[in-house]
């Protein structure tokens, strides 16, 4: 029937091979080529053929029409030798097969829709230049696997290196070409939790900036002092009225000892003060008249007790009854900043 085409329809097999007639008569006109409509959906269990049957002739035209859907599952199609790319396998397609008068040139063309018109098998090997690549659409799942707790550098030539950073407790440190995983040494070990510890004995006093230690630097025990002064009773002049005493530096009052140098003829009482004003919770002295000399009265300061250096610690010395006695009155302290 001449300017008709002979479709044939065909099924897709799980494996295997379906057979297409091409024999034809040298006096054929091309417009009688075979057509043949490949159908069906199929999961293949083996490679499965498309194959030519019959003797052709030179410029013998046949015409695959694809409208299977295959799932491949690791298997092949070959249609007159060529194999279906795998994007093809579930997709419309049309095989052109020409028989040159040795084999059969093979042309599979996508369907009109565009699926599967640049697949994988049809790219030649280093075809993606850099400027085909859109920026930002290299992703990291279509980076190579490198190896767990490594890290790109550029290496030898500039070449990409995958570098092992992953040793516990190394960092990542440059020694002007290269950049190496290395353990932190000297005067400090560093954890894999991240903790930095100085080695013991390894800050020495070169390190240290003048003026730069503190008095919270040092222990309790280290910044304990004290100053003294001697109060007398046995002028009224002395007593009844303030007596300043300056305090160098920031500190905070602890307690305050009053040892009796001198016999008193009567009770003895020193108020202290801060530089404010405000008596010093706990700091009184009082020294009955009783007292032994050289006994030591102590009282513990427990509030309003910070000086600040260059201020004035105020006493307020008196006595009740004959003016005699002399007392030594020794102030432990802290030292503050």
């Amino acid at each position: 029937m001449s300017g008709l085409e002979n479709i044939v329809t065909l099924n897709a097999l799980a494996s295997g091979t379906v057979n297409v007639h091409v024999d034809k008569a040298p006096s054929a006109t091309l417009s009688s080529a075979t057509t043949a409509r490949i159908a069906g959906t199929v999961t293949l269990s083996g490679s499965f053929n498309v194959s030519p049957s019959g003797t052709p002739i030179k410029n013998t035209s046949v015409k695959i029409l694809w409208e299977a859907s295959v799932t491949l599952s690791g298997n092949t199609i070959t249609i007159f030798g060529e194999t279906v790319p795998d994007e093809l396998a579930a997709t419309n397609f049309v095989a052109e097969c020409v028989y040159d008068g040795a084999a059969w040139v093979v042309n599979i063309l996508p369907d009109f829709a565009g699926t599967g018109i640049i697949a994988g098998k049809l790219l030649g090997t280093d075809s993606i230049s850099t400027t085909k690549i859109i920026d930002d659409a290299v992703t990291n799942a279509k980076l190579a696997n490198i190896t767990r707790g490594s890290v790109k550098v550029g290496g030898a030539s500039d070449a990409p290196t995958d570098l092992d950073a992953k040793t516990s407790g190394n960092i990542l440190v440059g020694d002007g070409t290269d950049i190496a995983s290395v353990a932190v040494s000297g005067d400090a070990t560093l954890s894999s939790a991240g903790a930095l510890t100085i080695a013991n004995s390894a800050v020495t006093t070169a390190k240290i900036d003048d003026a730069a230690v503190t008095a919270e630097k040092l222990t309790a025990g280290a910044r304990k002092d004290s100053f003294s002064i001697r109060l007398d009773f046995d002028d009224a002049s002395k007593l009844g009225g303030q007596i300043f005493l300056p305090v160098c530096y920031n500190c905070t009052v602890d307690a305050v000892k009053a040892t009796l140098v001198g016999a008193a003829g009567s009770n003895l009482t020193v108020i202290i003060k801060n530089a404010g004003g405000s008596v010093m919770t706990g700091s009184q002295i009082d020294v009955p008249s009783a007292t032994v000399v050289g006994n030591v009265i102590t009282s513990t300061v427990t509030g309003n007790n910070t000086m600040t250096g260059g201020t004035n610690m105020i006493l307020e010395p008196s006595a009740a009854g004959t003016l005699t006695g002399h007392l030594h009155l020794t102030f432990c302290v802290t030292r503050d900043n």
